[in-house]
């Protein structure tokens, strides 16, 4: 069910997804909304574990709840790869939204406290533990939004934590859309523990992990296994890397750009379009997360003028 077509009936409420016994935001126009959503990201889409939602889509999601009255103010924390792009020149900044993300635009996050002596997995990143942390040790009924976000800036020291939507919300309590708001009991500020050690490129924590698993493996037999994994996916990574390498330069050296200005929009349109293509005939990010540092390559051509069916075209002789 965790799908981007589930996660937008969820937020519009959606009646015939909760006769089916899930549960869906119930809201109205004098509640307060927070959402937060850590996981991969890319240019312009955040990635589910079977499918992706684009930057248009989520934007047009919370335009269509801000018109049928789902919430007063929303509050929304994004944790990706490239999760600045979600909400860059996009989001109207008059819609009741207010938004933090762990990257700028064009910016990779960091996975954190990778080294566990237990799992090897990275426990959180950067950003996310920065504002859970946070508001674990404040006071949420003094603490604004907008002190959450300097301390939550100052400590994710990897990438630029950056706000969009309604500035004037900064001043209002984390507490209005975090917790119970006359529930919580008093709490003195604390200072949170802000000691975050090894940090990871959220796109190679999957290459980490497999790694710290051949350490530790205890059996020739799990040896052999867990290597083998990790060279399959070290693998994978470098074809990915070589089929936008070959894409650029067949556009480039092969194919006609059409100078003229595109606009924002146009731009998303057609990189969606692409990278559609690419999921399809190339490779998904669930499968090779290293894709994230690459997709900037087919947003790049866009803004350059190549039609999307001249980079589509491109895409099949790549990867047929």
């Amino acid at each position: 069910d965790v799908k981007p077509d589930i996660f937008a009936k969820v937020l519009e409420g959606d009646k015939e997804l909760e006769k089916q016994g899930k549960k869906v935001l119930k809201s109205g126009p004098e509640d307060n909304v927070f959402i937060y959503y850590s996981g991969h990201g890319a240019i312009a889409y955040i990635s589910f574990p079977n499918g992706k939602l684009t930057a248009t889509q989520l934007n047009d999601i919370l335009v269509k709840m801000r018109s049928n009255k789902k919430y007063n103010k929303l509050v929304f924390y994004l944790d990706a790869c490239y999760s600045g792009s979600m909400f860059l020149d996009i989001l109207p900044s008059d819609a009741g939204v207010y938004v933090t993300t762990s990257t700028n635009e064009e910016e990779l996050s960091y996975g954190t406290f990778c080294i566990d002596p237990r799992i090897a997995v990275c426990l959180a990143t950067e950003y996310s533990y920065a504002w859970i942390t946070d508001s674990e040790h404040k006071d949420l009924r003094k603490r604004t939004l907008n002190q959450q976000y300097v301390e939550v800036k100052k400590r994710t020291e990897q990438s630029h934590v950056m706000k969009y939507g309604d500035m004037t919300m900064g001043s209002l309590p984390v507490a209005m859309f975090q917790g119970h708001y006359h529930l919580l009991t008093h709490r003195n500020d604390e200072a949170s523990n802000s000691n975050v050690v090894d940090r990871q490129l959220s796109s190679r924590t999957h290459l980490f992990s497999l790694t710290r698993r051949l350490m530790l493996a205890t059996t020739e037999e799990e040896q052999e296994f867990t290597s083998r994994k990790l060279r399959r996916a070290l693998q994978l990574g470098h074809v990915v890397k070589e089929a936008f390498h070959d894409i650029v330069m067949d556009v480039t050296t092969h194919r006609r750009l059409l100078v003229k200005d595109v606009s924002k929009r146009d731009e998303l349109i057609c990189y969606e379009a692409v990278y559609d293509h690419f999921e399809t005939h190339c490779f998904k990010i669930q499968q090779v997360p290293e894709i994230a540092e690459h997709t900037v390559h087919l947003m790049e051509l866009c803004k350059a003028g190549y039609e999307a069916q001249t980079l589509i075209e491109s895409v099949h002789s790549v990867c047929s």
